[in-house]
């Protein structure tokens, strides 16, 4: 896969949607259930290569956006397998 760097446009992968504490923020669980038509988006403000892996912090572009891939709790990162680019067009 090819790496991410900062100021990238990204949103959550299939894996990331489908990780636990990911879920509630998926765009389908949001229109679902809060009537929340907006795609969740963000931007890689910083890449931090750590004991081999490489972790993504992402400035999401909603308030109600997860911290890191455990949703709210835990962590404040995501990994390259749970994003995915998104085209600015």
């Amino acid at each position: 896969m090819k790496p991410m760097k900062v100021g990238d446009l990204v949103a959550l992968s299939s894996y990331g949607e489908n990780l636990d504490g990911l879920y509630r923020f998926t765009d389908a669980s949001r229109q679902r259930w809060h009537d929340d038509f907006v795609p969740l988006r963000g931007i890689i403000v910083k890449v931090d290569d750590r004991w081999g892996d490489r972790r993504y912090f992402i400035k999401w572009m909603k308030s109600s956006a997860p911290k890191g891939r455990d949703g709210h709790y835990g962590c404040a990162f995501f990994l390259r397998k749970d994003l995915k680019y998104v085209s600015r067009a």
